[in-house]
């Protein structure tokens, strides 16, 4: 899954609570089925940094630092940090402590298969409606 798919829907399903714990915490949950079901891989691993930079950055500078929004988009990412390690080559796989992951809690909480780019759609679609939830519960709250 692309890592702003993650970021998004870790925002959208934080803003509907207000501890920051708890944001964080439901955005690393939401990460879990997000990597099961199978999905397309971004390769260009440095614009998704940047992308995710960017967003958390504005997020930061409009005021967000301290709501649900943002710890729920960081929670959503941060289980990504260990495949960014392992594909720059500092981690190696094994080390992996995510379940969706490592693959080491049985099938259901294996990684997806990997699909092609045509199959990107849906992870857009997903972003849109997560990214739509977020703005609205901005103008809300």
């Amino acid at each position: 899954m692309i890592a702003l798919t993650h970021m998004v829907v870790g925002g959208a399903v934080g803003s509907f609570v207000d501890g920051r714990g708890i944001a964080f915490g439901l955005g690393v949950v939401s990460h879990v089925p997000l990597d099961v079901i199978p999905h397309y891989e971004f390769d260009k691993m440095w614009l998704e940094v940047a992308i995710v930079a960017s967003f958390l950055g504005a997020m930061l500078a409009t005021g967000h630092a301290g709501t649900g929004l943002f710890w729920g988009a960081l929670g959503g990412v941060v289980p990504d940090l260990e495949n960014l390690l392992w594909r720059l080559g500092v981690m190696p796989e094994r080390r992996k402590l995510f379940p969706g992951h490592n693959g080491r809690l049985g099938r259901f909480l294996r990684h997806g298969r990997s699909l092609g780019p045509g199959h990107a759609w849906w992870q857009a679609a997903i972003a849109v409606c997560a990214v739509a939830i977020m703005i609205w519960r901005v103008r809300t709250v």
